[in-house]
């Protein structure tokens, strides 16, 4: 979240100096950021118990998908390597417009899928490819977990479980959609038993001594 915040920061900074972009819109930017802390403490105080209950409801999965779109490809990546990391479950994150070209050859009954799903706001054609998605996989058995803004009717419709996410702005919505996929993988590995401290065979780097 802090490397993302930065990477914004300094992405606006650079389009001030070059003139890129208008003062008033840096101002709203900045105004975006400064209002993400509130939202990530909603997820934190709203969502804990429906993460705690996936963990329980897949604990012994053998694997685990996700999929994201635009902004969203990113979080499911992270959200993969995070459960591959302290969990030891099998993960891939997939660009959710490839669906057909492999990733979809991975879904049987029963096979967990999480989908990242933009808000049906703005570009709201990016959230009808993701409901699509959603939807191929559905048909083949897959258990759908969905990251989705609140009051989605298309993802209520479809998911099995939900992760919810307060209206934000699509290129916010990362620093608050990784928040939910860090909990689960934290959530699973305490369900096997694993030190989430110590991660097994990582770079010092990345673990808690």
């Amino acid at each position: 979240v802090a490397q993302i915040t930065a990477a914004y920061v300094l992405g606006l900074y650079l389009a001030q100096l070059k003139g890129t972009v208008f003062r008033d819109e840096i101002g709203q930017t900045l105004d975006s950021l400064k209002a993400m802390p509130a939202k990530i403490q909603w997820v934190l105080d709203t969502q804990t118990d429906e993460i705690e209950r996936c963990a329980e409801r897949l604990k012994e999965a053998g694997s685990v998908l996700f999929l994201g779109r635009h902004v969203g490809y990113p979080v499911a990546l992270e959200g993969a390597l995070k459960l591959k990391e302290i969990a030891y479950t099998f993960t891939e994150g997939f660009a959710a417009g490839e669906l057909k070209h492999g990733p979809i050859a991975l879904v049987d009954e029963g096979e967990p899928v999480v989908f990242i799903v933009p808000p049906a706001r703005g570009r709201n054609t990016l959230h009808a490819k993701v409901i699509s998605g959603i939807e191929e996989v559905k048909a083949r058995g897959a258990y759908i977990i969905a990251v989705a803004e609140e009051n989605d009717k298309d993802v209520e419709r479809y998911a099995d479980m939900i992760f919810w996410r307060p209206e934000c702005p699509t290129l916010m919505s990362p620093l608050v959609d990784i928040v939910p996929l860090q909990l689960f993988a934290m959530d699973m590995a305490k369900q096997k038993g694993y030190d989430v401290d110590k991660p097994r065979n990582l770079a010092k780097s990345v673990t808690v001594e």
